[in-house]
């Protein structure tokens, strides 16, 4: 039995005995953590993929030593240490899910993901794009995000020193008191929070995420899971205002670079209550479950307008199709890009909305790379596709799973067999 299962029944046990009295251990491609001008370090999406046609022994002892918790997806009993998160993951406003009927056509949904997800300015643009429209977004948190300079020795990295990122880690504090703030806002408007993990190590530096065992993706989880239940603590925040959920809640992930042994990390994904993973590349055709029983919700092949080239769906991997992987740019290849953008996101909207009605799944970063174009593209886009496709509707992947899951699996396989939209 996954230790996520078994430690909350031992702690129900252990209640009923009158035993509990302390502590239980639980258990990125990324946008900068401090700042938003760097580039993801050494990605598969801003390398292979962007030409696809894409310290203390145990830090999580050292920091949750006084909590009582579990990680555990679906118990949501956690008492993160300093009183940073609810114990009980609370509810989100109700998703509403229609039953297909055999042959009726499915609402056109459109998934919007950030990675690292960690810069406020950028946030709260998105998030008032979403308040205007009704949409609704996956943030990949990079758990760096909670953790201070100050801190970043309590990070064990994976084949790596102590203390060792790629992204970087927050500034201080009081900027991570700014992202919990922005985080509890998302979760509380019906937005998912999901996993991005931690230090972004990527081919072909020493510890990459293709290098990582069972034991090395046990550790990221863990201590995920430990910089986020017990970001007060580790912050130093005497009268926190928690979170409304706590790491129970996460149930899905972009890795670093898209990168990690598949046969290595998707047992131990589904053993951490995962549901879905977001790691592939693929086409635009509707999603089906891998042999682990998650969800495959991949970056999707499409088309580059203006430079006769496709790549993946994700802002870095447009980047290098558009500008070599550069960030700066003159303002004229920036407002080119800026419609580039804009353009392909239309155009596979049109051809999967008019097709095969396949969900579209676009990754973008909390960046302002040339001169801000993809941001500025991308909540263009969400404003104008909203109003221009009455059905379409801007959603989670979470919420992606609970439609799918809804529906009769003789009506789901007969989207799956109307194959990839070509456009």
């Amino acid at each position: 039995m996954p230790a996520r299962v078994l430690v909350p029944l031992l702690l129900a046990l252990a209640a009923a005995l009158g035993l509990v009295l302390g502590a239980v251990l639980p258990g990125s491609s990324s946008a900068p953590v401090s700042g938003t001008s760097s580039a993801p370090a050494g990605s598969s999406e801003s390398s292979a993929a962007a030409e696809a046609t894409d310290a203390p022994a145990d830090p999580a002892a050292t920091s949750s030593e006084s909590a009582s918790t579990d990680s555990g997806a679906g118990s949501g009993e956690v008492t993160g240490a300093g009183g940073g998160v609810s114990a009980v993951n609370q509810p989100q406003p109700e998703f509403e899910i229609t039953k297909l009927a055999p042959g009726e056509k499915p609402p056109q949904f459109v998934v919007i993901s950030f990675d690292g997800a960690c810069s406020n300015d950028i946030f709260r643009r998105y998030m008032d794009v979403a308040d205007q429209v009704g949409a609704f977004y996956t943030f990949f948190v990079s758990g760096l995000c909670l953790l201070p300079e100050e801190q970043k020795f309590l990070y064990e990295t994976p084949g790596r020193d102590a203390g060792s990122s790629a992204i970087g880690f927050a500034d201080n504090s009081d900027e991570v008191v700014q992202r919990i703030a922005n985080y509890k806002e998302a979760y509380e408007k019906g937005h998912e929070i999901g996993t991005h993990f931690l230090g972004h190590w990527c081919e072909p530096n020493d510890g990459a995420v293709n290098s990582w065992g069972a034991s090395e993706w046990e550790s990221e989880f863990q201590q995920d899971a430990t910089f986020m239940n017990d970001w007060a603590e580790i912050n130093g925040v005497a009268d926190p205002q928690p979170l409304p959920f706590n790491h129970s809640v996460v149930q899905g992930a972009r890795t670093p670079c898209l990168e990690g042994q598949r046969d290595v990390m998707y047992p131990i994904f589904v053993d951490n209550g995962f549901t879905y993973d977001a790691s592939n590349a693929g086409m635009l055709q509707w999603p089906v479950k891998n042999e682990y029983g998650l969800w495959d919700f991949p970056l999707q092949t499409i088309k580059v307008s203006g430079y006769d080239r496709s790549n993946l769906s994700m802002d870095y991997n447009f980047l290098c199709a558009q500008n070599d992987c550069n960030q700066e740019a003159d303002q004229a290849t920036c407002d080119n890009i800026e419609q580039s953008t804009y353009d392909s996101l239309m155009a596979a909207t049109d051809a999967v909305y008019n097709g095969n009605r396949a969900p579209f799944f676009f990754g973008n970063h909390f960046n302002t790379w040339v001169c801000g174009a993809y941001t500025n593209a991308l909540t263009r886009f969400i404003t104008e596709a909203s109003a221009k496709y009455p059905d379409l509707k801007f959603v989670s992947n979470a919420q992606l799973v609970q439609w799918l899951e809804a529906q009769d699996p003789a009506v789901l396989d007969e989207l799956v067999s109307e194959g990839a939209q070509v456009y």
